[in-house]
Protein backbone atom coordinates (compact mmCIF):
# COMPACT_ATOMS: atom_id res chain seq x y z
CA UNK A 1 0.00 0.00 0.00
CA UNK A 2 2.88 2.38 0.75
CA UNK A 3 4.41 1.98 -2.70
CA UNK A 4 1.09 2.97 -4.33
CA UNK A 5 1.06 6.23 -2.36
CA UNK A 6 4.70 6.87 -3.27
CA UNK A 7 3.95 6.19 -6.96
CA UNK A 8 0.92 8.48 -6.81
CA UNK A 9 2.99 11.21 -5.14
CA UNK A 10 5.69 10.95 -7.82
CA UNK A 11 3.08 11.14 -10.60
CA UNK A 12 1.44 14.21 -9.03
CA UNK A 13 4.84 15.85 -8.55
CA UNK A 14 5.83 15.25 -12.18
CA UNK A 15 2.50 16.65 -13.39
CA UNK A 16 2.92 19.70 -11.14
CA UNK A 17 6.41 20.35 -12.51
CA UNK A 18 5.03 19.97 -16.05
CA UNK A 19 2.31 22.56 -15.36
CA UNK A 20 4.82 24.91 -13.75
CA UNK A 21 7.19 24.63 -16.71
CA UNK A 22 4.32 25.14 -19.19
CA UNK A 23 3.27 28.28 -17.33
CA UNK A 24 6.83 29.61 -17.24
CA UNK A 25 7.16 28.97 -20.98
CA UNK A 26 3.91 30.79 -21.72
CA UNK A 27 5.30 33.80 -19.84
CA UNK A 28 8.50 33.64 -21.92
CA UNK A 29 10.78 32.80 -19.01
CA UNK A 30 12.04 29.43 -20.33
CA UNK A 31 11.92 27.18 -23.40
CA UNK A 32 10.25 23.96 -22.30
CA UNK A 33 8.40 22.35 -25.20
CA UNK A 34 9.53 24.64 -28.02
CA UNK A 35 13.06 25.15 -29.29
CA UNK A 36 14.89 28.41 -28.73
CA UNK A 37 15.74 30.46 -31.80
CA UNK A 38 19.10 29.57 -33.32
CA UNK A 39 21.89 32.05 -32.78
CA UNK A 40 24.90 32.16 -35.07
CA UNK A 41 27.59 32.72 -32.46
CA UNK A 42 30.40 31.83 -34.84
CA UNK A 43 29.06 34.28 -37.42
CA UNK A 44 28.88 37.05 -34.84
CA UNK A 45 32.40 36.29 -33.66
CA UNK A 46 33.66 36.33 -37.26
CA UNK A 47 32.03 39.72 -37.86
CA UNK A 48 33.83 41.14 -34.84
CA UNK A 49 37.20 39.80 -35.94
CA UNK A 50 36.79 40.41 -39.68
CA UNK A 51 34.01 42.88 -40.67
CA UNK A 52 34.32 41.85 -44.32
CA UNK A 53 32.45 38.65 -43.43
CA UNK A 54 29.23 40.66 -43.03
CA UNK A 55 29.54 42.07 -46.54
CA UNK A 56 30.33 38.64 -47.94
CA UNK A 57 27.15 37.25 -46.35
CA UNK A 58 25.13 40.14 -47.81
CA UNK A 59 26.65 39.51 -51.24
CA UNK A 60 25.81 35.79 -51.05
CA UNK A 61 22.19 36.56 -50.21
CA UNK A 62 22.01 39.09 -53.07
CA UNK A 63 23.38 36.46 -55.46
CA UNK A 64 20.77 33.96 -54.23
CA UNK A 65 17.98 36.47 -54.91
CA UNK A 66 19.33 37.17 -58.40
CA UNK A 67 19.51 33.41 -59.08
CA UNK A 68 15.88 33.00 -57.98
CA UNK A 69 14.82 35.76 -60.39
CA UNK A 70 16.76 34.11 -63.21
CA UNK A 71 15.12 30.74 -62.52
CA UNK A 72 11.61 32.19 -62.40
CA UNK A 73 11.97 33.83 -65.83
CA UNK A 74 10.74 37.23 -64.62
CA UNK A 75 12.48 40.24 -66.14
CA UNK A 76 14.71 42.13 -63.75
CA UNK A 77 13.01 45.45 -64.57
CA UNK A 78 9.46 44.77 -65.77
CA UNK A 79 8.99 48.40 -66.94
CA UNK A 80 11.67 48.23 -69.63
CA UNK A 81 11.99 46.06 -72.69
CA UNK A 82 15.24 44.69 -74.05
CA UNK A 83 16.14 47.90 -75.92
CA UNK A 84 16.29 50.05 -72.82
CA UNK A 85 13.09 51.87 -73.77
CA UNK A 86 10.13 52.05 -71.46
CA UNK A 87 7.52 49.68 -72.79
CA UNK A 88 3.96 50.63 -72.31
CA UNK A 89 0.52 51.48 -73.41
CA UNK A 90 1.13 54.26 -76.02
CA UNK A 91 0.67 52.91 -79.55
Amino acid sequence: MDWILILLGVAVSIYGLHRLASHAESRGWIFYRTRPPRVRMLGLLEELVDPRVEYMIEEESALEIMAEHAESGDPEDPGRDGTGQISGGQG
